[in-house]
């Protein structure tokens, strides 16, 4: 049972680093249930097991898309004949052995994690599919925001999913607000006795690419991306392909669209420091200035108190 169990953590640590946006230590220690020590054993045990991971400039760990797939999607039978082909070379062959080692990994790791990761999304859905049919209160367990960067149980009323069941539309009485909650990032859903009591301030609006809604997205934004900051611009924030388009002869791209709040694409901005060229608009531009003053402000050292020691 106790190997059992520590496989699963294994599934699940590298989905939660799969999905965006990275994670600390302590967000993922949380999420696990266990001690933010033995999330650093899990770590070292991926790197071992061939899923590097990466720590940002923020500490907070991820591993790229891509990483731990074959860019290649072989099938069952294509990996029994390579398998073959290698063995008919002999024991004797390293190399041969090595690349054996590797596929034998990727086919019981890789549909072991996507098993258990689309049984898990399954079963929140269900739940969720459930309390909206039965006009319930849930609890949404564990909560990662990205926003907040915390984890947290949070009591909503689920009404409806946006497209291909990424997000939850739900009304959290707490806030008394309409928000969208990443299905991914739900760890596990508690249904309550308790009926719907505000259906009447249920209101679904379609979510700008960042995820925020709003009756009005009359914010714009425009900049260039390098490479990397576009494929991880995708990766956060699948919708956003929509709005990116290559620049001709350039190795950049640009990505235009309308969006409810700053905060969120401000925050991806910041955090690629000259690999995004933001060109609009006035207003966005504004905002960046005024973060950047502030985080200034707050790093600079007090001079005047310096001076009088």
């Amino acid at each position: 049972m106790y190997n059992q169990k520590r496989i699963y953590r294994v599934f699940q640590l590298i989905n939660f680093l799969k999905a965006s946006p990275p994670k600390s230590c302590r967000n993922l220690a949380g999420m696990l249930e266990i001690s933010e020590r033995s999330v650093y054993r899990y770590l070292d045990l991926l790197s071992e097991i061939g899923f590097p991971v990466i720590k940002d400039e923020n500490g907070r760990y991820l591993i790229e898309s891509g990483i731990g797939e074959l860019t290649a999607p072989f099938t069952e039978q294509e990996i029994d004949f390579l398998m073959k082909m290698l063995y008919s070379v002999g024991n004797d062959n390293h190399l041969s052995q090595s690349i054996v080692q590797k596929i034998s990994g990727y086919s019981e790791v890789q549909v072991g994690t996507n098993h258990v990761f689309k049984a898990h999304l399954a079963r929140i859905i269900d739940d969720l599919t459930k309390a909206i049919l039965n006009r319930k209160q849930v609890i949404l367990k564990n909560y990662f925001s990205a926003n907040s960067q915390s984890i947290s149980d949070r009591v909503v009323e689920p009404f409806c999913f946006t497209d291909n069941y990424t997000s939850l539309s739900a009304f959290e009485p707490e806030s008394m607000e309409n928000k969208y909650f990443n299905i991914e990032r739900i760890s596990a859903v508690e249904i309550l006795s308790r009926e719907w009591e505000f259906e009447d301030r249920h209101e679904f609006y379609k979510p700008d690419v960042f995820g925020f809604q709003s009756k009005d997205l009359g914010k714009i934004i425009e900049m260039n991306l390098s490479l990397r900051a576009c494929l991880l611009l995708k990766e956060e924030y699948p919708m956003s392909r929509l709005f990116i388009e290559r620049l001709p002869d350039s190795n950049l791209y640009r990505f235009k669209t309308k969006v409810q709040d700053f905060k969120a694409p401000g925050r991806f901005v910041l955090g690629f420091p000259g690999e995004v060229e933001v060109i609009g608009s006035n207003e966005f531009l504004e905002y960046l200035n005024q973060i950047r003053s502030m985080k200034f402000d707050a790093e600079q050292p007090d001079l005047a108190s310096d001076m009088l020691k």
